[in-house]
């Protein structure tokens, strides 16, 4: 007799992967996957996670774990390691996966090597695996401490969206869906690379009017780069979309957005990596759109800005005004 699956896996217990136990953990048992053994230990016999999420009390449903195995009975995995782990990652899972599975991809990134999205990363180790997608303005800290919180969740299977969206849901974090997974995904990955731009103008000193113009113009880039891949234009109006980057642009919480904060106070790119014990999507996931950006053809001089400076050592100054001296356009 097969055994019906059931509770919630989550792949990594980072600030994310542990705020959503946290959210999460009334809709039934939690296991949560952590690389770090000291981690698991802090979280099983202290409840709480010192690195990651210090001060958070994680509820006594949450287990974690460093041995996938745990998670084989789980019926909905989500994902929440850094995008250029997850290939490693999955390829490690697809030993104990089985098709009642549902993976919920919560990492806002894509993956450098294939250039793939990590819905198409997935489905491309597991062809017939159910891929969501969840994303949205949500920092981990007050997601944990339950402050008001909304987010979407995409599948292209519209009926998996709204199964998904109601287990997400609770009283403070709102889950609202689509069938838009591509719009969804290019919106979590362009906002982190013009939180790192909008980091730089912070640290420069340029003022209010120019972020302003940034995020703007920054999201008429994320626009292109989505509809060129399939995305709904709508979709960037949106959480995903236009939330996710006011949040990231805006807020000191934001790793993207402090990273580029001490890019543009002058220190280098690789001091400011070595130093950090967090990841910054931005980084790599400039390099990966500025290459995607020239193969597809799409004009998008605020991410190409920002990978030039993180990555060909560009003076910010020099690149702010090559940006401000381009030819007069209509606005679009």
């Amino acid at each position: 007799m097969k055994t019906k699956l059931q509770g919630i896996g989550i792949l990594g217990s980072g600030a994310w992967g542990t705020a959503l136990a946290c959210s999460l953990n009334r809709k039934g048992n939690i296991t949560l996957w952590s690389y770090e053994k000291q981690t698991v230990k802090q979280i099983n016999k202290y409840r709480i996670n010192k690195i990651f999420l210090p001060k958070i009390k994680i509820p006594n449903n949450v287990t974690a774990t460093n041995n996938l195995e745990d998670l084989k009975s789980c019926k909905f995995i989500f994902i929440c390691i850094p995008s250029q782990f997850i290939n490693k990652i999955i390829l490690k899972f697809k030993k104990i996966y089985k098709k009642e599975m549902i993976f919920i991809n919560c990492s806002k990134g894509i993956e450098h090597n294939s250039q793939l999205l990590i819905s198409n990363l997935i489905k491309k180790i597991i062809p017939k695996a159910k891929v969501a997608v969840l994303s949205g303005p949500s920092f981990a800290i007050e997601v944990a401490k339950k402050k008001p919180t909304a987010v979407t969740i995409a599948s292209k299977n519209q009926n998996d969206a709204k199964k998904l969206a109601k287990l997400i849901n609770s009283r403070n974090f709102r889950c609202y869906y689509t069938n838009d997974i591509i719009g969804v995904q290019f919106g979590g990955i362009i906002k982190n690379i013009l939180a790192i731009a909008s980091g730089i103008v912070e640290g420069q000193k340029l003022g209010s009017n120019a972020k302003s113009a940034l995020i703007t113009r920054g999201l008429v880039e994320m626009k292109r780069i989505g509809l060129t891949y399939g995305a709904k234009e709508s979709t960037f109006n949106g959480l995903s979309g236009l939330g996710d980057l006011i949040l990231t642009c805006n807020d000191n919480l934001s790793r993207n957005f402090t990273t580029g904060l001490l890019v543009g106070k002058g220190k280098e790119i690789r001091k400011i990596i070595k130093f950090k014990t967090t990841i910054s999507e931005g980084v790599i996931n400039s390099k990966t759109i500025f290459e995607l950006s020239k193969k597809k053809k799409i004009e998008m001089p605020i991410c190409e800005s920002v990978y030039k400076i993180l990555y060909k050592n560009n003076k910010i100054k020099e690149t702010i005004a090559k940006i401000l001296s381009r030819d007069i356009k209509k606005e679009n």
